[in-house]
């Protein structure tokens, strides 16, 4: 697609841009830039997603959104050593009205930023698309995956927590077949998902590029209006069936089991395993290539 291309690069303390910002004419390309950690999401990457996504909401020269992911992985879910090297999570989380709020402005928001705006949205998968990304990829409209792409979570079995992930997972899969994976931990490949309807086409890993802008270019054929007026049927059709309310209820639930003693001991052990060195994610609940 032609046109002016305009970057922006917002740094770290390391000086590296946990998100990608490109305007390309009137589609925004977010990109989760953490390569080397599968893109897993820290505070840094999540405040920037969520400032843009506000930002984005009141654009009203926006056609389409793109999120994606640099390096082998969409993204592997939250960063779970955040618990140890970010002091200011460390300290939410030690109450539980911390961790709502944290879990909140963090977690929560961007998701549904993302699911509420007015222009289609567009997710890019190759590699890992693992618990706190399944909700990405959910509140998405459309899915574009790598024959290499891998969803699920491992976060019930693992952390014996109620999974952040079950509402936006569920809503997409349908019950019976979110309880298999998300209880049984076990992975949809691309083909599968693809089959079950959270992926709409996949494509080899060296085509999807392509494939993502194809559809991009597509969608900004047709009048920005009619497909605001579109989306937003679709999404008055979700909020009936109560896409909404079930959200609300399962975060009250999800807060709870933060709470349960099992819970607070897997946590415990699992902050004791990241300040020895070792990875807060361990065996079989990595996906392809997680280390």
């Amino acid at each position: 697609m032609a046109g002016k291309s305009r970057a922006r690069r917002v740094t770290t303390a390391d000086s590296a841009p946990p998100l990608l910002i490109e305007r390309r004419d009137d589609v925004l390309w977010l990109t989760f830039n953490r390569p080397d950690k599968h893109n897993a999401q820290n505070a840094a990457m999540l405040e920037v997603l969520r400032d843009v996504l506000r930002d984005a909401a009141q654009d009203r020269e926006l056609r389409a959104l793109v999120i994606r992911g640099a390096g082998r992985s969409f993204t592997a879910g939250h960063d779970l050593r955040e618990m140890v090297v970010n002091e200011d999570y460390a300290a939410a989380i030690e109450t539980a009205e911390g961790r709502r709020q944290w879990e909140l402005r963090l977690f929560v928001e961007p998701v549904q930023l993302l699911q509420d705006l007015p222009v289609p949205t567009i997710c890019q998968v190759q590699g890992n698309c693992l618990a706190a990304g399944l909700m990405f990829a959910a509140a998405t409209d459309l899915v574009v995956a790598a024959d290499d792409a891998i969803f699920g979570s491992p976060i019930i079995s693992a952390m014996a927590l109620n999974d952040a992930e079950v509402p936006h997972f569920a809503w997409r899969l349908g019950e019976r077949r979110a309880k298999q994976a998300l209880w049984l931990d076990e992975r949809l490949t691309a083909e599968q998902a693809e089959r079950i309807g959270f992926v709409n086409w996949v494509v080899p890993v060296d085509e999807l590029d392509a494939k993502v802008q194809s559809v991009v270019d597509r969608l900004v054929t047709i009048p920005r209006e009619t497909l605001e007026l579109s989306k937003a049927s679709f999404t008055f059709m979700e909020e009936r069936r109560g896409r909404r309310d079930f959200a609300a209820y399962h975060f009250a639930s999800h807060s709870f089991s933060h709470q349960t003693h099992v819970a607070r001991e897997v946590a415990k052990s699992r902050v004791e395993t990241v300040r020895s060195g070792a990875s807060p994610v361990q065996g079989s609940q990595r996906g392809p290539g997680i280390t």
